[in-house]
C-alpha cells in the first residue's frame, strides 16, 4: 500500500502519488511496537482452569537465548504535510517518539532463579546488560527529487529535542560465586545516565509539582539526525528501494544525573527469588539496602550523548498487474550492540478505486509465526490506513513476541489523473495515452531517439531531423533519403539528389562516363575526334576513323624493309633497362615520377651518356579502368615525364621517342587485379 505517512517515514525518496497531503494532528501517522526474542508474558504467568495463578519461572527461563533483548517504540505524529513541485517533493513533520531497549544475558536470570549453587567457583560476564529509554521530539524537513525516469533520491534532516533519558554503560560487570559461603564477588565499572525532571532527592520518586511545561521545555537537550533513501526503477515491473533512517544523536544537558561505580570488587550475599514470589513477609527493604550498599555509586552532573537506533531497509517491489503487486523487504535495527533483523514478504491488492488491502509474512527476531494485514481506504480527501506485521500479536500481545500497529488519517489533495499507459503523463495531457512514452514528448514514444515523437515522425525507426519531419538526410544535400536517388552522395535537386561530377547535365547515376563531359546521345561519354565512336571504345580517340577499324584511320600498308639492328645492348645494359622498368613508379592517377625511381633512372642516363649511339623508345601503357581518352593521355604524359627527366640530365632529346598507347596494348587480360597491374607499365627499348 502506498500510504502517505508510512511510505515517507520508511523511505524519504518515496514520493506520494498525490500532490499535497496534510496529516491530522495526533492521528496522521502513529506507530507502536513491542518486541522481544525470548519468553512471552504467558510463558511464565498464566491462569489455570480453577482461576489459580501460576508463575512458571523454569518455563520462562527455558525460552531464553544466550543474549536477550526487550524493545518497544512509539511514534505519534503531531504535525505533517507535504507537497509536490515539478520533480521535487517537500515534506515536514513534528513527531513525538519514545524508544526503549533492555538487553540481558541468560545467566542473569538463571543466577536469580537458581541461586549461587550451580555457579560455585565460576565467573559470569554480565557486561552485555544494558538499557536505554528515551523520550524526544523530532522536527523534520524532507526533500525528494526524481533525478531521471529511473532514479529518485531523498533526504530528511531532523532537529531532535530530548525530554527524558535513562541509559546505562557497562564497562565491566562480572560475578564470581564463592565456593565457601555462596557470596557473590562483583567486578564493576558501571555508568547510569539520566536526564529527567523527576526529583528523587529523598530516596523516592516525586512527580508532584512537575508540570507539562517543565517536562517538555528543556531546550538544552538537543541533537540532529538524518534519513537517506533511494528508489530505482529497473523496468516497468521491478523497483528497488533502500533507506537508512535515524543517523543521529542527542546531547543531554538538562536535569542530568550520572551514577558511576568505581571500578573494583564488591561483595553481595545473594537474593532468593522465592522471597519475592511466595513469601509476603520477606524483608524487601533489607534486600534493597544490601544491593545499595554493594553498589556505592558516585553521583555527578556531566552532560552525555546517546545515539538513535539506526534502521536499514532494503526492498524490492514487483508489479503483477494494474491493481496488484508483490514485495520483499529486509529490515535491521542497530542499537546498543544489538541487531534486530526482520524479513518480510508482502502482497498488495487494490479493490476498486478507494480500497487497498495488504497481507504479509515476516520473520522477526528469529520468530516465524508473524502474519500481517493492512488496509487503506480513501473517502474523498480523507485517507485512513492501518497495518500490522503480526495481527495475532497485536490482538493478544501477552502471548506473542511481537506486537505492532501503524495507523493514521491524512488529508490528501491533487489526486493523480488517470494514466492508462503508466508513463507518468496523465491521459488528459498525453498525446499517446495508450502507448508508454516520454514526459518530454507529452507521453509519446520515440523509437529512434531523435527527439521527435513517433506520432509526428515520418521515419519513426530511423533517426532524422526535425526539419524533415524525423527523416534522415545522410548526404546533407537537402533531400531526404527516402526521396534521394543517391542518398549517400550529395547531389542536386534537379537530379533527385544525384551528383553530376563532369557537369554535362547527365546525373552520374545515368552517366556512363561520369568524370568526362559528353552528350546525351552517347550517355555522357565524349567523342573527341567526332567519328561517332565514343573515346572509351575508340582505339584512336584523337584521330577520326571508321568503326570497322576500331575508330582508327585507314593507312595504306607500305612495305618497309626493316633496317638491321645496329645497337644491341649487352646483358649488363639490359639489366639496367629492366631495373628501370621494375622500379619506375608514378603518383596515383598522375604523371609525376616518385622519388624512389630516381636512382634507377640515373643509371639509365649514365648508360645513354656512355653510349651516344643508343636511341631510346619509351612506351606508356594503362589498364582498361576509366575512360579510354583519359588513359591515352595519361600514358602519353607518363612517357613524356620519363623523357623530360632523362633530357634534363643532359641527354639529347632527339635520341628519345616517347609514345602513349593507353589501354590499346595489354600484355595480359584486364579481368583480374593482377592483370591490370601488369598492364599499367612503361616499357624501354634500345634502338
Amino acid at each position: 500500500m502506498n500510504t502517505v505517512g508510512e511510505s515517507i517515514e520508511i523511505n524519504p525518496s518515496l514520493m506520494p502519488a498525490n500532490k499535497y497531503y496534510v496529516g491530522l494532528p495526533g492521528i496522521s501517522s502513529n506507530y507502536f511496537l513491542f518486541s522481544n526474542n525470548s519468553f512471552t508474558y504467558r510463558d511464565f504467568h498464566y491462569v489455570r482452569a480453577d482461576d489459580s495463578t501460576v508463575i512458571d519461572i523454569d518455563k520462562a527461563l527455558s525460552k531464553l537465548d544466550k543474549s536477550n533483548f526487550l524493545t518497544s517504540q512509539v511514534r505519534i505524529n503531531l504535525l505533517g504535510f507535504g507537497f509536490k513541485i515539478d520533480k521535487n517533493y517537500f515534506s515536514a513533520n513534528i513527531t513525538e517518539r519514545v524508544n526503549f531497549l533492555f538487553t540481558f544475558p541468560e545467566e542473569l536470570f538463571n543466577l536469580i532463579d537458581k541461586g549461587n549453587g550451580p555457579f560455585v567457583g565460576q565467573t559470569l560476564d554480565f557486561s552485555k546488560i544494558g538499557f536505554d529509554a528515551t523520550h524526544f521530539r523530532e522536527y523534520g524537513l524532507g526533500w525528494a527529487r526524481e533525478m531521471n525516469e529511473k532514479l529518485t533520491l531523498g533526504i530528511r534532516l531532523k532537529y531532535l529535542y530530548g525530554m527524558e533519558n535513562f541509559s546505562s554503560t557497562f564497562g565491566d560487570l562480572s560475578m564470581t560465586t564463592s565456593a565457601t559461603d555462596y557470596a557473590l564477588e562483583l567486578n564493576t565499572n558501571i555508568t547510569v545516565n539520566t536526564s529527567s525532571p523527576v526529583n528523587n532527592s529523598d530516596g523516592y520518586d516525586q512527580f508532584e509539582g512537575i508540570g507539562w511545561g517543565t517536562y517538555v521545555n528543556k531546550l538544552k537537550n538537543r541533537g540532529f539526525g538524518a534519513d537517506l533513501g533511494a528508489t530505482y526503477k529497473l523496468n516497468d515491473k521491478w523497483t528497488l528501494n533502500t533507506s537508512i533512517l535515524d543517523l543521529g544523536y542527542i546531547k543531554w544537558k538538562s536535569d542530568v544525573k550520572n551514577f558511576v561505580t568505581d571500578a573494583g570488587r564488591y561483595f553481595f550475599d545473594g537474593v532468593d527469588i522465592s522471597d519475592f514470589i511466595n513469601d509476603t513477609t520477606s524483608n524487601v527493604e533489607g534486600v534493597l539496602d544490601s544491593l545499595g550498599n554493594a553498589y556505592k555509586a558516585k553521583e555527578n552532573r556531566n552532560s552525555y550523548s546517546t545515539n538513535l537506533p539506526t534502521h536499514v531497509y532494503l526492498g524490492t517491489n514487483y508489479t503483477i498487474g494494474e491493481k496488484s503487486s508483490a514485495s520483499a523487504l529486509l529490515h535491521a535495527t542497530f542499537f546498543k550492540k544489538t541487531i534486530q533483523p526482520t524479513f518480510t514478504l508482502g502482497y498488495n491488492l487494490k479493490v476498486g478505486n478507494h480500497l487497498s488491502l495488504a497481507a504479509n509474512y515476516s520473520i522477526i527476531n528469529k520468530n516465524f509465526d508473524n502474519i500481517g494485514l493492512g488496509m487503506s481506504t480513501n473517502a474523498g480527501p480523507v485517507q485512513l490506513y492501518v497495518t500490522t506485521d503480526n495481527i495475532i500479536g497485536t490482538i493478544d500481545p501477552l502471548s506473542n513476541h511481537t506486537a505492532h500497529v501503524h495507523f493514521g488519517i491524512n488529508l490528501i489533495f491533487g489526486r493523480p489523473l488517470r494514466d492508462r499507459d503508466k508513463d507518468k503523463v496523465a491521459d488528459k495531457h498525453d498525446r499517446c495515452p495508450d502507448v508508454p512514452g516520454l514526459i518530454a514528448l507529452q507521453g509519446c514514444p520515440d523509437r529512434d531517439m531523435d527527439s521527435i515523437p513517433d506520432i509526428d515522425d515520418k521515419c519513426p525507426d530511423i533517426k532524422g531531423l526535425a526539419k524533415f519531419a524525423g527523416c534522415p538526410d545522410t548526404d546533407n544535400d537537402g533531400i531526404t533519403d527516402g526521396e534521394d536517388r543517391c542518398p549517400l552522395d550529395s547531389g542536386l535537386l534537379a537530379f533527385q539528389g544525384c551528383p553530376d561530377l563532369d557537369g554535362d547535365s547527365i546525373p552520374d547515376l545515368e552517366d556512363s562516363c561520369a568524370t568526362e563531359k559528353g552528350p546525351v546521345d552517347f550517355h555522357g561519354c565524349p567523342d573527341t575526334d567526332g567519328d561517332l565512336i565514343i573515346n572509351k571504345l575508340d582505339s584512336c580517340p584523337f584521330a577520326k576513323g571508321p568503326a570497322s577499324n576500331n575508330g582508327c584511320p585507314v593507312i595504306e600498308k607500305v612495305e618497309i624493309k626493316p633496317e638491321p639492328i645496329k645497337n644491341i645492348p649487352t646483358q649488363e645494359e639490359q639489366e639496367i633497362i629492366n631495373k628501370v622498368f621494375k622500379n619506375l613508379e608514378f603518383e596515383t592517377g598522375k604523371s609525376v615520377i616518385r622519388t624512389s625511381s630516381y636512382e634507377s633512372l640515373d643509371e639509365l642516363v649514365k648508360l645513354l651518356q656512355k653510349k651516344p649511339a643508343y636511341k631510346l623508345l619509351i612506351e606508356g601503357h594503362t589498364d582498361n579502368v576509366g575512360a579510354a581518352a583519359y588513359n591515352m593521355k595519361l600514358s602519353k604524359n607518363r612517357a613524356e615525364s620519363v623523357k623530360k627527366y632523362i633530357t634534363d640530365k643532359g641527354v639529347d632529346g632527339v635520341r628519345i621517342t616517347a609514345i602513349g598507347f593507353g589501354l590499346t596494348k595489354p600484355v595480359v587480360s584486364n579481368k583480374t587485379a593482377e592483370g591490370r597491374q601488369r598492364n599499367r607499365r612503361v616499357e624501354f627499348t634500345i634502338q
